[in-house]
Protein backbone atom coordinates (compact mmCIF):
# COMPACT_ATOMS: atom_id res chain seq x y z
CA UNK A 1 0.00 0.00 0.00
CA UNK A 2 1.08 3.64 -0.22
CA UNK A 3 0.51 6.26 1.13
CA UNK A 4 0.28 10.10 0.16
CA UNK A 5 1.29 12.07 2.47
CA UNK A 6 0.72 16.35 1.78
CA UNK A 7 1.85 19.68 3.97
CA UNK A 8 -0.18 22.66 2.75
CA UNK A 9 0.94 26.05 3.85
CA UNK A 10 -1.52 28.74 3.02
CA UNK A 11 -1.19 31.73 1.20
CA UNK A 12 0.01 34.69 3.88
CA UNK A 13 -1.54 36.16 6.13
CA UNK A 14 -3.58 32.79 6.70
CA UNK A 15 -6.30 33.19 9.00
CA UNK A 16 -8.97 31.01 10.49
CA UNK A 17 -11.97 31.72 7.78
CA UNK A 18 -9.40 31.11 5.19
CA UNK A 19 -7.72 27.80 6.44
CA UNK A 20 -11.67 26.57 7.62
CA UNK A 21 -12.71 27.16 3.75
CA UNK A 22 -9.49 25.55 2.62
CA UNK A 23 -10.02 22.49 5.12
CA UNK A 24 -13.34 22.44 3.66
CA UNK A 25 -12.19 22.11 0.29
CA UNK A 26 -9.76 19.57 0.76
CA UNK A 27 -12.40 17.29 2.58
CA UNK A 28 -15.15 17.47 -0.29
CA UNK A 29 -12.10 15.97 -2.25
CA UNK A 30 -11.15 13.45 0.13
CA UNK A 31 -14.50 11.82 0.10
CA UNK A 32 -13.63 9.93 -2.73
CA UNK A 33 -10.45 10.25 -4.10
CA UNK A 34 -9.87 9.36 -7.37
CA UNK A 35 -8.33 5.89 -7.33
CA UNK A 36 -7.63 5.80 -3.47
CA UNK A 37 -9.05 3.32 -0.88
CA UNK A 38 -11.15 4.80 0.76
CA UNK A 39 -11.46 8.26 2.12
CA UNK A 40 -8.60 10.75 2.19
CA UNK A 41 -7.74 12.22 6.24
CA UNK A 42 -7.48 15.68 6.63
CA UNK A 43 -5.97 17.26 9.94
CA UNK A 44 -5.56 20.75 10.82
CA UNK A 45 -2.46 22.41 12.36
CA UNK A 46 -2.76 22.57 16.29
CA UNK A 47 -0.66 26.17 16.08
CA UNK A 48 1.18 24.70 19.17
CA UNK A 49 4.51 26.55 17.92
CA UNK A 50 4.78 30.26 18.46
CA UNK A 51 2.74 32.91 16.51
CA UNK A 52 3.78 32.94 13.04
CA UNK A 53 6.28 29.35 13.13
CA UNK A 54 3.65 27.70 11.75
CA UNK A 55 5.46 25.63 8.71
CA UNK A 56 1.97 24.14 7.48
CA UNK A 57 -1.54 24.56 8.20
CA UNK A 58 -3.12 21.19 6.69
CA UNK A 59 -2.05 17.62 6.37
CA UNK A 60 -3.72 15.23 4.01
CA UNK A 61 -3.99 11.79 3.20
CA UNK A 62 -4.66 9.34 0.74
CA UNK A 63 -4.11 5.87 0.49
CA UNK A 64 -3.55 3.83 -2.89
CA UNK A 65 -2.98 0.19 -3.46
CA UNK A 66 0.05 0.65 -5.63
CA UNK A 67 2.31 2.88 -7.49
CA UNK A 68 0.30 2.50 -10.50
CA UNK A 69 -2.82 3.57 -8.88
CA UNK A 70 -1.05 6.48 -7.32
CA UNK A 71 0.28 7.55 -10.79
CA UNK A 72 -3.75 7.11 -11.77
CA UNK A 73 -4.33 9.53 -9.19
CA UNK A 74 -1.62 12.20 -10.11
CA UNK A 75 -3.49 12.55 -13.68
CA UNK A 76 -6.86 11.65 -12.90
CA UNK A 77 -9.00 15.17 -14.09
CA UNK A 78 -10.26 15.16 -10.39
CA UNK A 79 -7.12 16.05 -8.79
CA UNK A 80 -5.53 17.78 -11.36
CA UNK A 81 -8.24 20.36 -10.85
CA UNK A 82 -7.89 20.48 -6.87
CA UNK A 83 -4.22 21.26 -7.66
CA UNK A 84 -4.83 24.19 -10.41
CA UNK A 85 -8.12 25.17 -9.09
CA UNK A 86 -7.37 25.01 -5.53
CA UNK A 87 -4.10 24.31 -4.47
CA UNK A 88 -2.48 26.93 -7.03
CA UNK A 89 -4.77 29.65 -5.80
CA UNK A 90 -4.93 29.04 -1.83
CA UNK A 91 -1.20 27.54 -1.25
CA UNK A 92 1.88 29.52 -0.77
CA UNK A 93 3.77 25.76 -1.17
CA UNK A 94 2.73 22.45 -0.33
CA UNK A 95 4.95 19.54 -0.26
CA UNK A 96 4.45 15.39 -0.35
CA UNK A 97 5.96 12.57 0.50
CA UNK A 98 5.28 8.36 -0.62
CA UNK A 99 5.89 5.87 1.00
CA UNK A 100 5.19 2.21 1.51
CA UNK A 101 2.74 1.52 4.57
CA UNK A 102 0.75 -1.03 5.53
Amino acid sequence: MITHTVIFRLNRPADTGRREQFIGLLQDFGKEPPHGLGPAKVHQDLQLRPEGRSVSEVLMEVRFADAEAFQRYLADPKHQELVSGVLAAECESWLSVQAETT
